[in-house]
């Protein structure tokens, strides 16, 4: 008896911790990725602050 109603409470904290875990980049991200459209803007925030540049293409043909 003891052991069952323990191995259910273990899974239901293991369940509450795993979505805790999984939801805490969603909460904690308060800001949003900055885009340019500007390749010339890009290059120089980039140069100033040091960070990479990542360049997303794309077309319909």
């Amino acid at each position: 008896m003891f052991n069952r109603v323990w191995k259910q409470r273990s899974q239901v904290l293991i369940v509450v911790v795993l979505l805790a875990v999984l939801a805490s980049p969603m909460v904690l991200a308060t800001k949003g990725i900055k885009w340019e459209k500007s390749i010339e803007k890009g290059m120089a925030e980039a140069k100033k602050t040091g960070k990479p540049i990542f360049m997303d293409f794309y077309t319909d043909w």
